[in-house]
């Protein structure tokens, strides 16, 4: 494969999920209805997949380095309570009179966990791990999205 894509590091990556989460929250603020709940299944199944990819690919090889090590707990503390938030939500109806209060603590909840990753977390990693691991992580995180999505779109369609 060719080393011709400049942002398949695993930090890049993750930074443009974030990029597309900030964004669908922008979306679900303005939406009401029928467009909020598509705007909810896409945050749900941006997020979702965004979480797992992380916690199969990038915890561990964070597990490998004492300095990055002392992130993970925090980290899947809140990819837990993310996700719980999340199946809460599936189980809602856009106009349900939480709906939008729990889209707007998921928001915090999420604007919180990614400014933690991005000026603290990414920093650390950047000193432990060399170009070579972080392309070879943004590789397997890109294949374990694609892995995942049909699983998280049945999910998402159980409850729809």
């Amino acid at each position: 494969m060719a080393k011709s894509q400049a942002a398949t590091d695993i930090l890049s990556l993750i930074e443009a999920d974030h990029r597309q989460a900030e964004q669908l929250f922008e979306q679900a603020e303005k939406a009401k209805g029928k467009k909020l709940q598509d705007c909810f299944k896409q945050i749900y199944k941006a997020l979702n997949l965004h979480a797992q990819a992380e916690e199969v690919v990038f915890y561990p090889a964070m597990r490998e380095f004492e300095e990055t090590a002392q992130y993970i707990e925090e980290a899947e503390e809140e990819h837990t309570s993310v996700k719980v938030m999340l199946e809460q939500m599936k189980a809602m109806e856009p106009g349900d009179e939480d709906f939008a209060d729990m889209i707007m603590d998921l928001k915090d909840a999420m604007m919180h966990h990614i400014e933690e990753e991005e000026s603290e977390i990414f920093d650390t990693i950047r000193e432990c791990m060399d170009e070579d691991l972080l392309q070879n992580l943004g590789q397997e995180f890109q294949q374990t999205k694609s892995n995942l999505e049909a699983d998280i779109e049945a999910l998402l369609a159980n409850n729809s």
